[in-house]
Parts: C-alpha cells; structure tokens; sequence
C-alpha cells in the first residue's frame, strides 16, 4: 500500500512539475517575444489607435442645441406691441423649421432658416476590389424626398418649399433605417464589392464639421458648449463648402449594388491603399522598367544596323 501511495505520490509530483515547467517556459517565451532575441518590438498589443481615426465613429449631433433660440430669431419677452408680432413670428418661425426648413409665408421670409442634420462617411469594414477600404454616405440633412415624388412635384406647383424641416427629415431617417437590404446584403451577399469614388458634402447645411458653442442673450458664446467634432478625416473646401472624397459602393443603372467573383477580385490589381491614397511605385521597379525600356530601344537599334549592313 505505501509502495502504491509513493508510486501514485511520485506520478502527481512528476505532472505537476511538468505542468510548472512549461508554465516557466511559456512566460520565458512571451518575455522573450519583446527582448533582444524576439521579433516582435511592440512595448504593447493592444490597440494604439485613437477611435477616432478608425472611421466607424457616428457623430454626435444635438438636434435642440442646433435648433435657433426664440432671442436669435427676433423674440423677445415684453409687453408691446411689437412684442406680440414678434412673438407670433416666432410662432410660424418654428412651424416652419419643423415643417420645410424654409420659409413658407411672408410672415417668416428673411429669418435665420436652416436644415437640421449633418451628412458624413462612415466605414463598412468592407474592402474594394482596388485595395480601399468602403465607406458609406449618410445624408443626414433631410433632401426633401420623406413622402414621395408626387407630393414634392405637388409642393413645387403650389410655390411651396420643399418638405426639409426636421418632422420630414426625421421620416427620411426612419425609411432608411426600416430598409431591409443592407441588413440581408451583410448577412447573405457578397463581400467582394466594386467602388467607386465619390467627393460628397460633409457637415452640416452651413459648412460646420464641429457644433458650434450656445449662444446667451447678447449673442456671445456660452463656455462649455459645442466643440463636438462632427467630420473626422481630411476635409477639402470647394467654394466655402466641407467636402470629403471617399470610395463608395458602385451602383449600376438600376440601383443595385455591383459585385463580382472572389477570382475576380483576388485577381483585380490592388492599385490603393486601405485610406483610398493610390500605392507608389518602388524605386527599384521604376529602375526596371527603365532599364526594359532602355533594352527594347538598344535591341531595335541593333537590329535596324544589322538590316542596313546586309542590304
């Protein structure tokens, strides 16, 4: 019995020793993975990137921050007159905004009317067949389309603006989000996607990519307010206005997404790098070619002599 209890002693002490040893030689091997005789140099693994730089941050837009306060649209607290019009103006001011995001009536022509919302680009986590990463277009400043074309040739004909104010605005929102195909496209379709680059507007209807700060009575800014950064990336002005140029989803004559094989696009040259930029050519294939270039001439030249020394 006690030979049994040594025998069984001993096979437990020689497991766990094992099992302790190549405990030691995994960390040796992962300290030795950051030290002189590694390859890896990284002084960590996890990410470095800011969120900011990856491309999949959603803005955040405030639609009440950015809607104008009763005092920058000319309403003001008193008992006059005036104050009452300006009051009722006040009134069919919002109406308005909610409405058409534009003036409707005499009543609100020339006051500070603008489109609520913000477009931007956003990554799909797809990959061109160029070697780009995709990005998507989101117009978030409402295009006037919520109820259909009938109503907005409608709208047109009875000399009304279109339908852009922040109710409208909040179904075209609605409608994109209910649309059933970019979810069944990421669950069932193909991955292998054909781009196109586009140059769309980006921020908001009146050139802003940062919220602006709240402004008091007196129309100076309140501390502590705005600053939210909208648009990430490179931003180009053309004509005072934010622009971004990414590669989107091509679509064909119909509408619908262009895709192709896996051997399609393995096969397709890789021409851009993931931020959309085109690759640069190395020196030394420069050189090459040159240097073909160079022999192709030298070997016709030759030829050409040897053909005029026979005749």
């Amino acid at each position: 019995m006690s030979g049994l209890l040594g025998s069984v002693t001993g096979t437990i002490g020689g497991g766990v020793s094992a099992v302790t040893g190549g405990i030691s030689k995994g960390i040796d091997s992962v300290k030795s993975i950051g030290g002189s005789g590694g390859t890896e140099k990284r002084e960590s693994i996890l990410p470095t990137m800011s969120p900011e730089d990856t491309g999949y941050m959603l803005p955040n837009y405030d639609f009440a921050a950015n809607m104008p306060m009763p005092n920058t649209v000319g309403v003001e607290r008193d008992d006059t007159l005036g104050s009452v019009v300006s009051a009722a103006k006040g009134v069919m001011y919002y109406a308005d905004m909610i409405g058409f995001g534009n003036s409707s009536s005499a009543f609100t022509r020339g006051m500070p009317f603008r489109k609520l919302g913000i477009n931007f680009f956003t990554k799909t986590g797809m990959t061109c067949s160029n070697g780009a990463d995709m990005w998507t277009y989101f117009e978030g400043i409402p295009k006037g389309d919520a109820l259909g074309k009938t109503l907005e040739i409608a709208m047109e004909n009875m000399k009304y603006p279109k339908l852009q104010g922040l109710a409208p605005g909040i179904i075209e929102d609605t409608k994109a989000a209910l649309n059933p195909r970019p979810i069944l496209q990421a669950a069932f379709g193909n991955p292998y996607a054909v781009c196109e680059q586009v140059t769309k507007q980006v921020g908001d209807d009146i050139g802003n990519i940062i919220e602006p700060a709240l402004k008091n009575a007196n129309g100076d800014p309140i501390p502590g307010t705005g600053g939210e950064r909208w648009v990430y990336g490179d931003v180009n002005y053309i004509n005072g206005v934010p622009t971004q140029t990414r590669w989107v989803q091509k679509l064909d004559a119909k509408g619908n997404p262009i895709f192709i094989t896996q051997k399609q696009f393995d096969t397709t040259p890789k021409t851009h790098n993931p931020d959309g930029t085109l690759k640069k050519v190395s020196g030394f294939e420069d050189a090459g070619k040159a240097s073909l270039v160079v022999a192709v001439v030298l070997l016709c030249g030759a030829f050409a002599f040897t053909y005029s020394r026979k005749k």
